[in-house]
């Protein structure tokens, strides 16, 4: 027999002495046996896998390797609170909540946990709570620049914009090239009507990667406020609809300083941007283009031309829809509407919208304005937007007439209206460029556009707001709407 340290030949004669070759004896039979298990992995070696598959953003594999973690280690922090991080990103906070509770139970020190339990808090509304949470991380880690800008988000929710500001500058000042930040203190300047350093900070939105995802990226030079005499200047759409509206108003003052001024917008708006004042051309963005000397969003227009709340204002209408389908609406209005006071209703946003749920209520809500004598309500939301099961049986109150399922049409319908009663949505904007009567019913802390504590809308001399005074709560704005209703049918009266 050969010495234990010389390895065996298939061809050799098997060391066990029967006289066959090591592969039809012993080697024959190590070949069949299975090969032995690895060993399981360890909870800690399992949570570290998921870690690195949640870096990549690969969800569905770190939360298996959590969860495995978790079986073998219940108490394991790290799974728990990262498992309770990837609900929280699949947009199930109320099941995250539980998880990462845990967590920061059992590791009361670690900072981060602290704050994206804030950020799962915010997802349920439940924004003083996450303040608190903020406030622990900044006690553990007064350099977390990233809790400075969800503490500010927070307070801003809650109407301490001043705080707000505090906080996102306090961010700044450890991580002054924090885009958000600048973003976020931009939005909350101009909320409060500083609009001499909120454009200057809006800018940062540009560094912003999430803003510029889906949207078209245009060749050529950026326009920076230089003279534009002489030369064609494409102004882009960045935002939604309702930005789109709200800032065609600046195409004029870029064609008064001698620019010949094309613009490129969301397809739905082409039309109606065409007619803005100082527009030679409008076409749809991700469409073909014609040379141009030099690009620029249309959002940046108010910071390059130093608009300010006394000068935001222009001459309205500043945006007409289209005759045939104005003769179109006014038909059906006259047929549908009588002598009554005809009322457009918008009473939700965008879905996709991340702040729909505070901005929009149940069309069961306005039920007491459905009732008043003398008026007839015309339903603004497109066919897409069904009626809940909760609103279904309000649905045969409202007129929803076809044509307001394209936007062009519902420019026309709002035209011809005698009121619109919106929430904020783009068709509160349309309503305030064709120059007629819109109320904007408004959360308590509403988009930067809006202001504070003010009824009415430099931007729209038009609107009157109707303002919650409790977050959430619609009831004290909507009785106010229905007394001024009240009073406007009265007065229509013989």
């Amino acid at each position: 027999m050969p010495p234990a340290s010389s390895p065996v030949g298939r061809n050799d004669p098997c060391p066990c002495g029967s006289g066959l070759r090591y592969k039809q004896c012993h080697g024959a039979l190590a070949a069949a046996m299975p090969a032995k298990a690895p060993e399981p992995l360890s909870p800690d070696a399992l949570a570290r896998r998921g870690l690195e598959a949640h870096k990549t953003g690969d969800l569905d594999a770190a939360e298996q390797n959590y969860r495995a973690a978790i079986a073998g280690a219940p108490d394991l922090a790290v799974a728990l609170h990262y498992l309770g991080v990837v609900l929280y990103q699949r947009n199930r906070p109320a099941e995250a909540m539980p998880l990462l509770d845990r967590a920061a139970a059992l590791s009361p020190e670690e900072p981060e946990y602290h704050n994206n339990r804030g950020l799962a808090l915010v997802a349920l509304q439940r924004e003083g709570e996450a303040i608190a949470e903020y406030r622990r991380t900044l006690a553990l880690k007064p350099t977390h620049a990233g809790a400075w800008n969800n503490l500010g988000l927070a307070l801003q929710a809650t109407g301490e914009v001043a705080d707000a500001i505090h906080a996102y500058r306090e961010g700044l000042r450890i991580a002054p090239e924090f885009a958000q930040l600048h973003w976020n203190l931009s939005l909350a300047l101009l909320l409060q009507g500083d609009f001499e350093q909120g454009w200057a900070e809006y800018e940062w939105r540009l560094k912003c990667a999430e803003l510029h995802s889906h949207r078209p990226q245009y060749a050529g030079p950026r326009w920076t406020g230089d003279d534009p005499a002489g030369r064609t200047l494409l102004l882009t759409a960045e935002q939604g609809l309702g930005d789109t509206l709200q800032t065609l108003r600046f195409a004029r003052a870029v064609a008064d300083r001698g620019a010949r001024v094309i613009v490129a917008v969301h397809q739905p708006l082409r039309q109606l941007a065409a007619t803005a004042p100082g527009v030679a051309e409008a076409h749809a963005e991700f469409g073909e283009l014609p040379p141009y000397d030099a690009h620029v969003s249309l959002m940046s227009l108010p910071g390059l031309l130093g608009v300010t709340p006394e000068s935001v204002g222009v001459p309205c209408p500043y945006l007409r829809p289209d005759p045939l389908r104005v003769r179109e609406a006014k038909a059906a209005i006259a047929r549908e509407g009588g002598s009554a006071l005809k009322i457009g209703v918008a009473w939700a946003g965008a879905a996709a919208n991340t702040q729909n749920v505070k901005r929009s209520m149940a069309v069961a809500a306005f039920a007491p304005l459905l009732d008043i004598p003398g008026t007839r309500w015309f339903s603004l939301a497109r066919q897409s937007e069904a009626l809940s099961a909760t609103d279904a049986p309000y649905g045969a109150r409202l007129v929803a007439l076809p044509m307001r399922n394209d936007f062009d049409g519902l420019a026309a319908l709002e035209s011809e209206l005698d009121l619109v009663i919106s929430v904020d949505t783009s068709l509160a904007h349309v309503a305030g460029a064709l120059g007629k009567p819109v109320w904007v019913l408004l959360h308590h802390v509403p988009d930067w556009r809006w202001m504070l504590h003010r009824a009415d809308s430099p931007w729209y001399p038009t609107a009157r707001l109707f303002r919650q005074r409790v977050p959430g709560d619609w009831s004290h704005p909507l009785r106010e709407v229905e007394q001024a209703l009240r009073a406007l049918v009265a007065r229509r009266r013989p």
